[in-house]
């Protein structure tokens, strides 16, 4: 039997007594997206009014260091009032009681569920990092020596050190993987290579299962304590480091915080400056042949934590051009799409430089410059610089009608501009010179 009430009838109720706090979950793989970064499960003996005030702080600090990426948040931090950010939460009692090291009966599971944007508000108006519920699978590659016995943890095994491995992943959020480490993995990674974290071997083996980092550990029992070495390799750095301790649960734990730490170095987004984006560029994707797979693909790039902007440049039957304002760097933000799998890279196309020259060459020139007809606007537009600076004008309409007439009035004046058209966008209307010096990526759809 489960109970649920809202937040205004469980105050009215004597309640819970917080004992213990730690976070269950039954399935091998481990996932960490929209549905349980803001959830949190807490054991409990029963119920009172004040260990559920106690509930809501730790839960809601949990969630602070699953959203900031950051072990120490609370540290910098000033805690609000919890209950502000408690949506919902539910009663669940146990089958089979639990004890604690407290020596107190654990009769009840409550689930707590927080409110994911007040929480990032609060962070970015604070100016902290968020890392929000869109994140890269992680594989685990864990090679343990109990012993006689030499192994590494494969996605059927059953052991404690892989259930203190994953409980360790939920806590701070981080979606993860284990291998099979089959036949086919074995050809290309060791168990030494694991030990080493040599890149190229555990890379190569990665790709089969996700494009996002790996996580490469040793545990070694040498009859008195564990010894540990750990291996995190992203896709633009790499950190290793050691770790020893008598439990292997603390020291698991130890080790998933520096790990998830460093991703939330990569992957949460630091709040910019008021009204400037970090960066601005342009994203075709192909493959976007119905309407619902361009919803699907606006929602999901709308939904990205990096966004701060989308603006839809083109839709045909084939494919979508957007802009896109970042509140990162552009790196960060493909590095995530990368690692996402949903979108597949096609190519890195170079700034469309050549699309209108500021000063075309003479040998190219049947008549001066002077009697080329440009459209309204379009001449203010070349004499502007736009280097490092976001486009300070919205392309909504240049998009939809400069490119048209443009080349209708640059045809047969100056054939070498469409000599220069980069190959693979030639049937890409051209949106106004500002746009068309923004970064150009290209994808397609999974």
């Amino acid at each position: 039997m489960i109970f649920c009430m809202t937040l205004q009838q469980a105050f009215r109720r004597p309640g819970i007594l917080l004992a213990l706090a730690i976070v269950l979950f039954s399935s091998p793989l481990m996932a960490a997206h929209a549905s349980t970064l803001y959830d949190v499960e807490i054991l409990v003996p029963d119920e009172s009014q004040e260990s559920r005030w106690r509930a809501f702080v730790q839960g809601l600090d949990e969630v602070f260091v699953r959203v900031a990426g950051d072990s120490v948040i609370m540290s910098k931090l000033k805690r609000p009032p919890a209950s502000r950010y408690v949506q919902k939460f539910s009663y669940e009692p146990l089958e089979t009681p639990v004890l604690n090291d407290e020596d107190e009966i654990l009769n009840y599971r409550v689930k707590l569920r927080y409110n994911g944007k007040l929480i990032e508000k609060y962070l970015r108006e604070n100016s902290f990092p968020v890392w929000g519920e869109h994140r890269p699978d992680v594989i685990v590659w864990l090679a343990v020596k109990d012993g006689r016995n030499q192994y590494v943890l494969r996605e059927r095994d059953q052991s404690d050190i892989k259930v203190a491995m994953e409980a360790a992943l939920q806590r701070r959020g981080i979606p993860g993987r284990w291998p099979k480490y089959d036949a086919k993995d074995r050809k290309i990674i060791s168990i030494a290579d694991i030990r080493g974290g040599f890149r190229d071997q555990v890379e190569a083996a990665s790709r089969r299962y996700t494009r996002g980092p790996a996580l490469a550990g040793s545990l070694l029992w040498n009859g008195r304590q564990w010894q540990s070495s750990w291996s995190l390799l992203m896709p633009e750095s790499e950190r290793h480091w050691s770790l020893v301790d008598s439990d292997y649960t603390q020291l698991i734990n130890k080790a998933v915080d520096q790990a998830a730490d460093a991703m939330g170095e990569v992957y949460a987004v630091h709040t910019i400056g008021q009204g400037a984006p970090e960066a601005v560029i342009r994203l075709r994707v192909d493959g976007v042949s119905a309407i619902s797979k361009y919803r699907q693909l606006e929602d999901y790039l709308r939904d990205l934590n990096m966004v701060e902007n989308l603006l839809p440049l083109q839709v045909d039957a084939k494919s979508a051009l957007f802009e896109v304002s970042l509140r990162t760097g552009a790196d960060a933000f493909l590095d995530l799409v990368d690692a996402e799998g949903r979108l597949i890279r096609v190519e890195e196309l170079p700034v469309e430089k050549k699309a209108v020259p500021a000063v075309p060459p003479a040998q190219q020139q049947p008549k001066p410059a002077a009697d080329l007809k440009l459209p309204a606007g379009a001449a203010d537009n070349k004499s502007k610089p736009n280097k490092s600076k976001p486009v300070e004008q919205p392309p909504t309409k240049a998009a939809a009608t400069l490119p048209a007439r443009q080349a209708d009035q640059l045809s047969g004046a100056q054939p070498a501009l469409q000599a220069g058209t980069l190959e693979g966008v030639a049937e890409e209307p051209q949106t106004a010179p500002a746009v068309n010096e923004l970064p150009l990526y290209h994808y397609r759809l999974r």
